[in-house]
């Protein structure tokens, strides 16, 4: 079952791709040719820009089809629980004004650990960065085959690739710039549609008869108490955090951005982010109180708004996830590359690597990075959300490491390692043996544990926090 035709639909992926290509080319003819300025957007981006890109790479193709599919499985506790996710942002604000003062040439979140932790803990550190990064390309590259497919029909492959490629192209072109601004305009988009289609479908359904409705049908999805809901809130949130605090596009993102409009921007992107879970997860209550038949759960949003509003309830849903894949696969190549470039190729095959060699291999791994996620995600194995918890122990297990790292000179580096290394172990075991959502739980309270037990029994008396400057 198709919602829009296969011709509207190639329509819609041409306007959009032309419009995110054509700004690459423009600001690739703007830019200067240095690692800096392809990499960072020259360290002083300005409020609103810093605020929009913010949001639109944490309003991701999980925000905006695995939201919905938490609200459809479990219900309402989830759905809320899933808001939860901004305050991890809110929570990052204090650290990124000392990262950018403690490191104001910094580059990546690799120079921090290994600069403070050495050179065990930074490997730990990258491999697990690598881990978490490949799987989050995964699920925005699922989701833009699952988009297009849900919506006109079209085989899963051909919006994976397009959207992937076109993400790619316009990286290449433009660097941090291009992504930035694209951003701040998908941004724009994707608050503005994800409102109007809110307000139209529950216009037409009526707040009343989605509460009747998924009560006479499931009224346990309606329990915000539900023991699973609860568990899946604080599983977010903690998982969240492990995103931010240890992800690359987030440390990018400060090193990009004016000191004096850190604080501000991340607060206001945290919060203001919390609505676009709340609208996209509710559209899930409304399915059910409709009896909408999904085949599958990552298309509760898509199917809803095209059921419920029609072609145009299409076009809308259709611009709002490209524009919200885009963002965050953008952000994520651009990060993710940086990470490879500065922490591998710079630090350990050619250290005295020129910002020309730097500005070519960062656009080299950009290209290898997608290729590899097209052949990752060729064939969709599993929903969105299970794959992106299944990357929950590799940034859980780095937070306390992290924040003990930022605040507390006695933060012992082999307790560090270690936290990492069992953290991961720990939530690995959670994922397999008791539920994807106790994961990021098991893997930051082991790590937490071993990190504070580092400070307290073999406290690190020789650092200076000098010795993070770059």
């Amino acid at each position: 079952m198709s919602f829009i035709s296969v011709q509207m639909a190639v329509m819609l992926l041409i306007g959009l791709s032309t419009l995110w290509v054509g700004l690459g080319y423009y600001f690739r003819k703007r830019s200067k040719s240095s690692s800096t300025d392809f990499l960072f957007a020259g360290r002083n981006v300005g409020m609103a820009l810093s605020t929009a890109a913010l949001l639109a790479a944490w309003v991701t193709g999980n925000s905006m089809m695995s939201a919905p599919e938490q609200g459809y499985t479990i219900g309402l506790g989830a759905l809320i629980g899933y808001t939860t996710c901004g305050l991890a942002l809110v929570y990052f604000a204090p650290l990124a004004i000392r990262i950018k003062k403690l490191m104001p040439n910094g580059n990546t979140c690799g120079d921090f650990i290994r600069l403070r932790y050495g050179k065990v803990a930074w490997i730990i550190f990258i491999v697990l960065s690598i881990y978490y990064f490949m799987g989050f390309l995964m699920t925005q590259a699922m989701g833009g085959g699952l988009l297009i497919q849900a919506l006109s029909g079209l085989d899963y492959k051909v919006g994976m690739i397009v959207i992937l490629g076109v993400v790619t192209l316009y990286t290449l072109q433009g660097g941090m710039r291009a992504v930035l601004t694209t951003d701040f305009i998908q941004c724009l988009l994707i608050l503005f549609v994800l409102l109007i289609t809110g307000i139209l479908a529950y216009g037409k359904v009526g707040f009343d008869n989605v509460w009747q409705g998924v009560m006479a049908i499931d009224p346990n999805k309606m329990n915000i108490l539900a023991t699973i809901g609860i568990m899946q809130a604080f599983s977010n949130l903690i998982f969240s955090w492990g995103e931010i605090f240890a992800g690359n596009i987030w440390w990018q993102r400060l090193h990009s951005t004016s000191e004096k409009v850190i604080s501000r921007s991340y607060i206001i992107a945290g919060v203001t982010w919390m609505a676009v879970p709340l609208v996209s997860g509710s559209m899930a209550l409304v399915s059910i109180a409709m009896g909408l038949e999904i085949p599958q759960v990552n298309m509760v949003f898509p199917i809803l708004a095209a059921t419920v509003l029609g072609s145009a309830g299409s076009i809308l849903v259709f611009v709002v996830i490209y524009s919200a894949l885009a963002s965050t696969l953008s952000a994520l190549l651009t990060s993710s590359a940086n990470l490879l470039v500065q922490d591998v190729y710079k630090q350990l095959i050619d250290p005295n690597a020129s910002d020309k060699d730097i500005l070519k291999w960062a656009r080299i791994m950009i290209v290898v990075l997608a290729l590899a996620t097209m052949a990752l995600t060729w064939e969709p194995r599993t929903t969105m959300y299970k794959l992106l918890m299944l990357t929950g122990p590799a940034v859980s297990s780095m937070v306390w490491p992290i924040i003990y790292g930022l605040i507390k000179k006695e933060a012992n580096r082999k307790a560090a390692t270690i936290a990492m290394i069992v953290g991961m172990a720990s939530g690995l075991y959670g994922y397999f043996f008791i539920s994807p959502f106790s994961a990021p739980i098991m893997s930051i309270s082991a790590s937490a544990l071993i990190t504070w037990l580092g400070v307290v029994i073999a406290p690190d008396k020789e650092f200076r926090w000098r010795q993070l400057y770059m």
